[in-house]
Parts: C-alpha cells; sequence; structure tokens
C-alpha cells in the first residue's frame, strides 16, 4: 500500500503582503460574508473554521503604479488570519 504524504495546509501561517498596510486594513469593506461567498466551502476544507465567519474583504483603489490602479482582495477569519490576498485591476 501506498501512502502519500500532502502536508496540512491549516498550519500554514496568513499571508503577509506589504502593500496591505494597517490603513488599507482599516478602511477595508466586506464584499462577502458567510455562505455569500462562493468558495467558503473550500476555504474551511482547506485552512478550517466555520463557513459562517469567513469574510472576503477589499481594498479602496489605489494607484499601484503610473496608470495602473488596484484593489486588494482576501479572505479572512477571526482567529484563523488573512489568506489568498489577490491584485484586482480596477478602471477610475
Amino acid at each position: 500500500v501506498t501512502t502519500l504524504f500532502r502536508p496540512c495546509l491549516c498550519m500554514l501561517p496568513p499571508m503577509d503582503d506589504p502593500r496591505l498596510t494597517k490603513e488599507r486594513i482599516s478602511n477595508a469593506r466586506v464584499i462577502a460574508k458567510g455562505h455569500r461567498i462562493r468558495d467558503v466551502e473550500r476555504l474551511v476544507r482547506v485552512y478550517g473554521g466555520r463557513a459562517g465567519s469567513w469574510r472576503k474583504l477589499s481594498t479602496s483603489p489605489f494607484l499601484a503604479s503610473p496608470g495602473r490602479w488596484t484593489e486588494l482582495h482576501w479572505y479572512e477569519h477571526h482567529g484563523i488570519g488573512r489568506f489568498e490576498i489577490k491584485e484586482v485591476a480596477v478602471r477610475i
């Protein structure tokens, strides 16, 4: 019998992103929470926690480079951390 070793992703530390400053976090808005998050079942399976405690957040648009406005989106669970931070281009 062959056993595959798969590390538990739930033990990985939350992702840190230098663009996600304290100011941007404090001004973040909730896009969706709980079962209104499309990927909530995957988040619970991979990182743990209860589905109702997950939130998807977004920063306000900011100038990432000359002429390029972006927002940062991420998932967050109180007590577990922030995960899957991604940059999303926006038109201003």
